[in-house]
């Protein structure tokens, strides 16, 4: 995948800044350009009112925009890879996600780097707003970032893992994570067999997928040796995995258990009976990941 015009959405929160240590590190990799853009929320003194015209407090707006651009500017000062380009842009917008997703279409974006904005202890449960939208609505793969304090190196994604169930949406993910991977890094491809299945299901055979398809693991673990054949460079060290456990959980705790820089997954994809797992179980992994994920449509 070419990655070619970066977007870095910013508040200079520290979760921001994190993104943009991200946005660094994948455009050193891909020769790429990064965009900074800051949102100045503009709110009608009517809400109701049809015309959405902005209010008269365009001398407040401009002081936010000039202020936001120093931001920018201390922020471009402080690169630590000066052979990567930065520009920043100030809008104004009724709503943040918005504003990002129309840049987004307007300028050709192909991948977003954001800051989810949770805050400790409630950090592994919640999404900000902005950023659900944002993984939810972009046409582009989104890198999302949950951590929320200390400093923001640039990362080396020595060590990535890509979740896949065969769908073509994460077989693009695989591509992707290979794309991001550093030269003599480690891929994992992991499938997760999610044993627990719905009554709906249940047949004589028992009430679980390892029971009514005994040889699933090593039937499992050939199609992922037939997908990293048809999706990863052969150059690239790759381990294919098969886990049995509740998705998502399983997803963070590998990743964890084997350092990983990061998770590259789908946003919607199916079961071994084939359902369709919506992208809530992409949300709880942004949600539960110690490492940044990027999700992709």
């Amino acid at each position: 995948m070419e990655i070619k015009n970066i977007l870095v959405p910013s508040d200079f929160s520290d979760t921001a800044r994190h993104a943009l240590a991200n946005a660094f590190a994948i455009a050193s990799m891909h020769h790429a350009k990064i965009t900074l853009l800051h949102v100045v929320t503009v709110y009608d003194d009517d809400p109701y009112n049809p015309k959405k015209s902005f209010p008269d407090l365009e001398e407040y707006y401009k002081h936010l925009e000039e202020r936001a651009g120093m931001q920018f500017e201390e922020t471009i000062s402080r690169n630590q890879l000066k052979n990567v380009p930065v520009e920043y842009i100030v809008r104004r917008g009724f709503s943040p996600y918005e504003e990002i997703l129309t840049y987004v279409t307007e300028k050709d974006i192909d991948f977003i780097a954001l800051g989810t904005h949770s805050r400790k202890p409630l950090a592994r449960f919640f999404l900000g707003s902005v950023a659900e939208n944002v993984v939810n609505r972009a046409p582009c793969p989104v890198l999302t970032v949950r951590i929320d304090e200390g400093e923001a190196p640039v990362p080396a994604y020595q060590r990535i893992v890509a979740p896949i169930d065969f769908s073509e949406q994460s077989k693009r993910a695989l591509a992707l994570a290979a794309a991001l991977l550093k030269p003599d890094g480690t891929l994992f491809v992991l499938h997760v067999i999610e044993d627990a299945i719905y009554p709906a299901y249940f047949t004589a055979e028992g009430d679980s997928i390892l029971q009514m398809m005994p040889h699933i693991r090593e039937k499992s673990r050939e199609a992922i040796e037939n997908v990293i054949r048809e999706n990863v460079p052969a150059a690239i060290k790759t381990v294919a995995m098969v886990k049995e456990g509740r998705i998502s959980t399983t997803i963070t705790e590998f990743g964890e258990e084997n350092r990983c820089d990061l998770i590259v997954m789908g946003t919607h994809g199916m079961n071994a009976l084939g359902q369709i797992i919506i992208g809530s179980q992409a949300s709880r992994v942004i949600r539960k990941a110690s490492c940044p994920v990027v999700t992709i449509k």
